[in-house]
């Protein structure tokens, strides 16, 4: 965003690693094909002019598909002015007053077919979508439905639905109402900050006297252009149980395995009980034990042998281990099934023997990506039981479930991941005492829940 000679102008390509990608691709086919048409010419046409002319037709109309229209949509800019938000996008160009705008309204909508290339103007919906990305997303809502020209279409318009890099400061300059929903969002933001500020100077002070077990600055990370992670800050104490929470797609799985050295960040860093994660890789694995959400296991070995080859890849005394070993297998309920090759586990047996191995070198930070899914409720008690236990010895553990009672009952702090955001943090006492619900279960759903998008 800047302001040149009295306009605000606002970019809404952040996002186009993919999008080049695409056209890249696209791009060398219509090299190849260019260059046979070119030769296909040069043979079989005679006539000098004939074939000149061809060639300077064949030239303008490569220039007006690459840069006219596949390219266009990388350079244009919306502005706004004093009396207009101008949305420019490629080739599409509106200018909507702005006394007509009646309401702005920040939106999650998942775009369709080859948006990026073009906006389009829906007489049926009166709606015009001028969308690089989901990101970012506003929809405007104008006071009556107003003529727009959009790409040769014409009609009327009520709603606009476009993306900007910088969202709240547009919505900012606009001085337009926000919807009712923004508000109550705005306002459980405001709640979180109140909560996160309140824990800020015990965390400063637990990393000053090295009692963080777990730590992240801006880690964050974007697959094909979408952001799935975005500047997460975490600082989890020693001994504590911290829940990770959100809805499917909301970044839990990316987190973890950026902090357990499974996926690199595209930027930020991660500590393990001091220890960064990419750069003491090493130092970083001995002190966490790690359960992903689907057991990865040798189908072939017994679960005790599966357990001793672990074992032995970790450099543990034989001794010790044979012990340690039988003690797992008899705590989640396996000794039963201990010479039987893991390829006959049902899926709850694989999660539980998937924990014994994260447990065998008696981590200091345990990382586990639903602990507790597949468990039947005997195993699920003792599992939460055995979690408090290993808490109260010093046990880091930092754990992500869907199941938010469970979350409630064992958990001393939680945090709520949103579309890649950490949108909330704090013990569930706080969270609902500030958000002013009955449990952790109506925070949640009030943090999460999608914003509706008009027609």
């Amino acid at each position: 965003m800047k302001k040149v000679s009295g306009e605000w102008i606002f970019t809404y390509q952040a996002h186009k690693r993919s999008y080049l990608n695409a056209v890249t691709a696209w791009l060398m086919l219509v090299g190849i094909e260019g260059s046979i048409l070119i030769a296909l010419i040069t043979l079989l046409i005679h006539l000098l002019w004939l074939k000149l002319l061809l060639l300077c037709a064949l030239v303008v109309l490569l220039y007006l598909l690459i840069f006219r229209i596949l390219l266009s949509v990388l350079w244009t800019k919306h502005r706004l002015t004093a009396t207009h938000l101008i949305l420019h996008y490629g080739l599409g160009r509106i200018e909507v007053p702005r006394d007509a705008i009646k309401s702005a309204h920040p939106v999650y909508e998942r775009l369709q077919g080859q948006q990026p290339l073009r906006g389009t103007l829906d007489t049926r919906k009166q709606r015009i979508t001028m969308a690089f990305s989901e990101d970012g997303l506003i929809l405007l809502t104008l006071n009556e439905a107003r003529p727009f020209r959009l790409n040769q279409t014409q009609g009327k318009v009520r709603y606009i639905l476009f993306n900007v890099d910088q969202r709240d400061e547009l919505l900012a300059a606009l001085h337009v109402p926000v919807s009712a929903s923004l508000s109550s969002v705005t306002s459980r933001e405001k709640t979180v900050i109140e909560v996160r500020e309140d824990a800020a100077q015990s965390l400063s002070a637990a990393m000053q006297g090295g009692q963080l077990a777990l730590w992240t600055k801006n880690l964050s990370r974007s697959f094909h252009g979408k952001v799935a992670v975005e500047a997460i800050n975490l600082a989890v104490r020693m001994g504590e149980i911290y829940g990770f929470l959100g809805v499917n797609g909301s970044g839990k799985t990316t987190t973890m395995k950026m902090l357990v050295g499974l996926l690199e960040p595209d930027g930020g860093e991660a500590w393990l009980l001091g220890h960064n994660v990419w750069t003491e890789p090493v130092a970083a694995k001995r002190v966490y034990g790690y359960v992903p959400d689907h057991a990865i296991l040798y189908e072939r070995l017994t679960g005790r042998e599966f357990l001793a080859f672990l074992a032995q890849m970790r450099g543990l005394s034989q001794q010790v281990v044979e012990q340690r070993i039988t003690d797992l297998l008899a705590l989640l309920d396996l000794t039963d099934v201990s010479d039987t090759v893991c390829s006959a586990y049902s899926f709850g047996m694989k999660r539980k023997l998937a924990m014994a191995g994260a447990l065998l070198h008696q981590p200091s930070v345990l990382i586990l990506d639903e602990p507790f899914n597949g468990l039947d409720p005997h195993s699920m008690r003792r599992l939460k039981a055995l979690f408090v236990e290993l808490a109260g010895s010093g046990t880091t553990i930092f754990l992500s479930t869907h199941d938010l009672t469970l979350a409630e009952s064992i958990c001393h702090r939680v945090g709520i991941i949103h579309r890649g955001r950490l949108v909330a943090e704090g013990s569930t006492q706080e969270l609902r005492q500030l958000a002013a619900v009955a449990n952790l279960e109506e925070v949640f759903f009030a943090l999460t829940e999608e914003e509706e998008v008009l027609p």
